[in-house]
């Protein structure tokens, strides 16, 4: 059968007699069960345009529609594909715990890509996205900005503390901030976050905007946040391709740019020095428990969903391991959850120094009492950090005991995850073969941590050079 026997098109009319809309028929095959099949598609006239060019763009519809369903007809297409992208990324999100009911982390990042996706393609039909609208949206995406708060020193304090007679120290545990940040407060252009200004204003009951400027300014998303989006996108698309509802995979590298703008955050850690000093407070830290957490951040590298899915069964004594199996984490929809590791090579056995071990035995020492104490009212549970409810430890606990601990100490504030970037540094500083440094880590090949850790890596590089020409010259 031809294919203008196969295609029909019949016009709609208003009271007036006008054209408002054209019903397009074809005559093709359903590719799921081989019969026949009328596939039908309504094409609204445009406004505002003459006959000729109503004509020009009904014929245009028409050949599209035509072409739509031989390819339906062919089995390139199976389902409809009149759907927008906020329809068919909706669906998919929501189906995301149902292929997986342990992606939670997944799922709460795709939700919140989705908010930046959908303002930009929701109402865009699925098939209508091109190259062109990808690489717009990837452009735009490098270019946007937000607006981050800059407190400035624009007046030293100094003059507050000597007019006082006070010692900086004083202040600064009075003030509750530690004394490299009292210290920065004191120099002029140095930047300092809004809670510190307010303290110590506070403190010297003088306004905020006397000693500190207040600017707004516009700063661009980070290239991480930026690749992160690109990659949500490309999973949705990728997808809808394998449904059969696009053709091709526009938001992939084969058909856009990559994206290589954006911000690089530097990762803030502690130097060597600070390591040791970290080290030497903690094993004077009362708090057990604390004392506990701390020492398997610094010791191990642990992530702090890691620490908080540990159970006493991951603890080996006579073999001296540890072995990481769970992930505990919270999300606002679903509160603490516990779920597996991270990826596979995250979860590991690794082998306890000698320090860490004698810390873990005098908290279960410490634990079991807490046991005897409680006597019915214990929760009957081997989670290793329990909070006083019975319940698994909130992860965000962690982030408030090191800020505390590191305002205490006089240490610069840095969070949990920062402990391991230190803990991962310092094994490759201290010379521990990469492989090791990678799988002690849970880093899920090598080439993660040589990304990650590069600056490291190049500072290790130059003392070789330097050891090397010391023994050709000696």
């Amino acid at each position: 059968m031809s294919k203008q026997k196969n295609k029909m098109c019949y016009p709609n009319h208003n009271k007036d007699g006008d054209i408002i809309s054209y019903r397009m028929f074809y005559s093709g095959v359903d590719p799921m069960t081989g019969k026949h099949k009328l596939y039908s598609n309504t094409w609204k006239v445009p406004k505002n345009l003459s006959k000729k060019e109503i004509e020009q763009e009904r014929k245009k519809a028409e050949l599209e529609f035509v072409a739509e369903c031989e390819k339906k007809s062919n089995g390139i297409f199976i389902q409809e594909n009149n759907i927008t992208f906020a329809e068919f990324a909706n669906q998919w999100a929501e189906r995301i715990l149902f292929r997986n009911n342990d992606s939670y982390s997944y799922y709460v990042r795709a939700m919140e890509t989705l908010k930046v996706l959908n303002a930009h393609f929701g109402s865009c039909l699925l098939k209508k996205i091109s190259p062109i609208i990808v690489q717009k949206f990837y452009d735009w995406l490098c270019e946007r900005t937000h607006t981050k708060e800059v407190i400035t020193v624009k007046k030293s304090i100094n003059e507050l503390v000597e007019q006082k007679e006070l010692l900086k120290t004083a202040v600064a545990n009075e003030c509750g901030v530690d004394r490299l940040t009292f210290r920065l407060a004191n120099k002029i252009g140095q930047q300092v976050s809004m809670t510190t200004a307010k303290v110590i204003c506070k403190y010297f009951d003088v306004p905020v905007s006397k000693y500190f400027l207040i600017e707004k300014q516009q700063v661009k998303y980070s290239k991480s946040t930026n690749a992160g989006i690109r990659t949500i996108l490309v999973v949705i698309l990728g997808e809808a391709k394998r449904q059969m509802l696009i053709e091709q995979n526009y938001a992939s590298r084969e058909f856009t740019r990559p994206i290589t703008m954006g911000t690089s955050k530097q990762k803030e850690i502690f130097t060597q020095a600070e390591s040791k000093e970290f080290v030497q407070a903690l094993l004077k830290e009362a708090h057990q428990k604390k004392k506990t957490v701390f020492a398997l951040m610094i010791f191990m590298g642990l992530r702090k969903a890691e620490i908080c899915g540990l159970s006493w069964s991951d603890i080996d004594f006579e073999n001296n391991s540890l072995t990481v199996r769970n992930n505990s984490l919270y999300f606002v929809k679903f509160g603490i959850v516990t779920k597996g590791t991270k990826t596979e090579k995250s979860n590991r056995t690794i082998a306890l120094p000698d320090k860490l071990l004698e810390i873990l035995s005098n908290y279960k020492l410490w634990y079991d009492q807490q046991k005897i104490n409680y006597g019915d009212l214990w929760f009957n549970t081997d989670r290793l950090f329990l909070q006083d409810n019975g319940n698994p430890l909130h992860p965000s606990t962690i982030n408030s005991w090191l800020r505390k601990f590191n305002t205490t100490h006089g240490f610069k504030h840095i969070p949990p995850h920062s402990l391991r970037h230190t803990c991962i540094t310092m094994q490759i500083n201290a010379g521990v073969p990469l492989k090791t440094v990678s799988a002690r880590a849970g880093h899920a090949n090598e080439r993660i941590t040589l990304d990650i850790y590069t600056h490291s890596l190049q500072s290790q590089d130059t003392q070789a050079a330097d050891t090397y020409n010391n023994f050709l010259l000696n």
